[in-house]
């Protein structure tokens, strides 16, 4: 599955079972960091020899020309693992960063490493005006291997992860 929305995309089965694999295999050999937010665990890593990189610039490509951005995905990636009931993340958006090239980033990318059965939806918003109920764009379940690309400026939240759907871990950073 392949969708495009205003410069939100998802990608279904861009990845193959192996690339999914090393991603969880990099992910089992790093440290995670003390925990700076309450609903989930982090562990940092870069892309030094380019590998993840290259699997998410061709996965892009397979938008065309409806493809929002045409450089790279940064080399400073995140992991996040939601491994309690509960855990998400309240409405927000994402910063751009700058690599030593100059390159500014302009989207963020999610890389789903599990699937969720039950909760932990990313959701798009519309915007984040007033207190609570904000319109959703999109709501983007977890599954492993979709890849969700999104304006930094989109506002959106990740919705509670359930019992049934731990744990959630999912690949986070920032492409131009």
């Amino acid at each position: 599955m392949i969708a495009v929305l205003m410069s939100r995309c998802v990608i279904d089965g861009a990845f193959s079972p192996a690339f999914l694999q090393a991603l969880c295999d990099t992910f089992a050999k790093l440290p995670l960091e003390p925990r700076c937010k309450e609903t989930n665990d982090r562990a940092y890593l870069m892309d030094g020899e380019g590998w993840i990189g290259a699997g998410l610039s061709k996965a892009v490509r397979l938008f065309g020309n409806a493809s929002p951005v045409g450089g790279g995905a940064m080399v400073q990636m995140r992991y996040l693992l939601y491994s309690e009931a509960g855990g998400g993340l309240p409405a927000h958006n994402d910063l751009a960063r700058t690599d030593e090239g100059g390159n500014r980033s302009t989207h963020t990318f999610i890389l789903y490493l599990t699937d969720c059965g039950v909760g932990g939806e990313t959701q798009l918003l519309e915007h984040m005006c007033g207190t609570k109920g904000y319109p959703v764009v999109a709501s983007v379940a977890p599954v492993r291997g979709r890849l969700l690309l999104f304006p930094h400026a989109c506002p959106h939240l990740a919705r509670p992860v359930l019992a049934e759907g731990l744990p959630k871990l999912l690949l986070r950073g920032e492409m131009y």
